[in-house]
This record gives C-alpha cells, structure tokens and sequence, in this order.
C-alpha cells in the first residue's frame, strides 16, 4: 500500500518564510539540494540543504526538506529530528512536515502512533486533504474500515479532484461488502485517473462489483442463484437487485455474446437510472454527493462519453473511441468544469 509521494508538498514552498539577509542564497542552495533529491542523490541534497542551515540554522524550508530527504533515503531518526524542528515552529511548513513524521513513523511499524500523531495535527492546524488522506490509509491498515471510510470522505470534501481518497473509500466498503457504496466511489476515481495501473486493477474490481453476487448451478444450465443484501438498513437494496438480475442475464443464451464494454456501458446505464430513481433518507457522501453526480451524468448527453472515457485504461474499443470522439471528450470536460455535473 503506498501512500502519496511526500515530494508533491514542493508546493508549500514560499520564500516569504526566509530573512531577507540571505533568503535568496538558502533558496538557491535548497533548489539545488532539490534537484540532487529528484535524481536520488540524496547525501548531495543533504549537503546542499545543511549549507542553507549554515546561513539560518532555523530555516523551516531546509529543515523542512532534510527531513523529507532523510526520509527518502530511510535515515528515520534524522528524519523526525529536522521535522520535529519545523512542527515546533508552527509556521507554513508545519502541514507537510506533520506529514513527513506521520509516515516515518508508519514505516517503522509504530501505525498507532502515526495515528495519534495525524489527529494532533488535524485538530492543531487548518487541516489538509493530505492529512485526513494518510490518516484514513493507516486506520484502514490497521483493519478499522468505519473510521478509515469517515478520514477519506473528509478528504473528498476538501479536495474532491483527490483520486487516491475514491479509491480507498471504494476499498473500505469492499471490504464491508456494501456493493453500491464501493461501486460509485470506483466510478469516481476511474474518472479522475482513468490511465494508470491503478484504474486498471480499479477497473477490475468495478468489473466484479457490476458482476454482483451470481453463480450459476453446475448441474442444472438454467438454474441461477442470486444472493443480495435486503437488510432494512441498506437503502441501495434494489439497486444491487438489479446488479444481480443483469449479471444473471449474462449466463442467459440471449446475452451470452455480450462483450464485457457492452455489459458495462447498459449495467452502468441501469445503476445510475436506479439510483436516481432512489428516495434516501440518509445524509452522507453517497446520497448528498456520488448520486447526484452520477444521475446528471445519466441524464445528460455525456453518458457514452463518460462510460468510454473510464473504460480506456482496460479497453482497447474504448481507446479508440476516445480517439476517434476528442470534441465529445472536450465538450464532456466543459460540461464538468462549469459545474453542472457537480
């Protein structure tokens, strides 16, 4: 399980934070530990980064990356030491560098610890996505999937665009077999990533939720059995109904040549119909947020768009369809961006 790379907080970097003395020789010595950092030279990057200490030994942009760089390079200890530097300071650098501690000490096997430690730096600062993401990843590690689900849905409503935090949510419910609620999320990280070894694995397992809980009778061809979650409690009951209805059709004479793009695009047609057909009582990220999202996609000329253009990381007719439909894929895109499939 990897977590996001700590090199993406570069964008915390300001130069507001140095003394006007010699701020412009620190940034330079720490660009250009930065870029030793980037190739994996990582004792030259120290190197450069202690040089800026020599001019302010309380630079948090220095401290900030050796502590970053002491973790790359697997020195944990060196690492907590320059973090714990910056976290002191409480200045703009206190985010990333609660992160960089939080993942040290998940590395060296103390998740409980990290754990804490994220909480603090949740309730002690503003908060970030980042923060609420790898907090989610360690409860998730540590098998508590109701609080690893709560970590990453506050780390949607912060940064909605954050496709690591879809795709954990969609892994939580997995595992506490809540189909529709691992299905959307799924949906929704395939869309924001559609082209990676993730989405392909994403794809898979959306391919095994669409599949729903089927098996047919080894002695009997045209005996079917369908298993589904009627619980009082679970407001997507028909919903996975009709997941298991379709996917039972498959092993049906009249669908037998169905491809697997055909099965998606008409079962994924049927879902987002169904759901927004739904009347849920419950306030949550499903029903305040996936459903709607998804029932405007359905609604709007965009679906075969949308359906394509998450199915091309594992398909390639739907590849081609992209190819051959890049206006389409521009207008489905400016359809999004102004707000309308919100």
């Amino acid at each position: 399980m990897h977590k996001l790379p700590i090199l993406l907080i570069s964008l915390f970097l300001t130069t507001g934070l140095l003394s006007q003395t010699d701020d412009e020789k620190i940034l330079e010595l720490v660009q250009e530990g930065v870029q030793y950092h980037d190739s994996q030279n990582y004792d030259k990057a120290i190197k450069k980064y202690k040089e800026a200490l020599a001019l302010d030994k309380k630079s948090p942009l220095a401290n900030y990356e050796l502590a970053m760089t002491y973790s790359e390079k697997g020195d944990f200890p060196q690492s907590l030491k320059y973090a714990n530097k910056v976290i002191k300071q409480k200045n703009e650098y206190v985010i990333p560098a609660y992160m960089v501690k939080g993942n040290v000490l998940d590395e060296q096997g103390r998740t409980k610890k990290s754990i804490k430690l994220f909480n603090k730096a949740i309730k002690e600062t503003d908060g970030h996505y980042l923060l609420n993401y790898n907090l989610g990843i360690n409860y998730f590690k540590e098998g508590d999937l109701d609080a690893a689900s709560e970590q990453m849905i506050k780390a949607i409503m912060r940064n909605p665009t954050h496709a690591s935090s879809h795709l954990y949510l969609a892994l939580a419910q997995k595992r506490k077999e809540e189909l529709v609620k691992s299905l959307l999320p799924i949906y929704y990280f395939l869309l924001l990533e559609p082209n990676s070894k993730r989405a392909e694995n994403a794809y898979v397992l959306l391919q095994s939720d669409l599949s729903g809980d089927v098996s047919q009778d080894g002695f009997d061809e045209t005996q079917v059995n369908i298993v589904v979650n009627d619980s009082e409690d679970n407001p997507y009951g028909s919903v996975e109904l009709m997941i298991n209805l379709m996917a039972a059709a498959r092993f049906t004479d009249k669908h037998k040549d169905q491809t697997n793009e055909q099965y998606f695009l008409v079962t994924t047609k049927g879902v987002f119909e169904q759901l927004g057909a739904l009347d849920i009582k419950a306030k949550d990220i499903w029903s305040d947020f996936y459903v709607p999202f998804f029932k405007q996609v359905k609604e709007s000329k965009h679906f075969e768009t949308f359906t394509q253009y998450v199915m091309q990381g594992t398909s390639d007719l739907a590849t081609e369809w992209i190819a051959f439909h890049p206006d389409e894929v521009e207008d489905f895109f400016f359809w999004l961006n102004e707000g309308r499939g919100k």
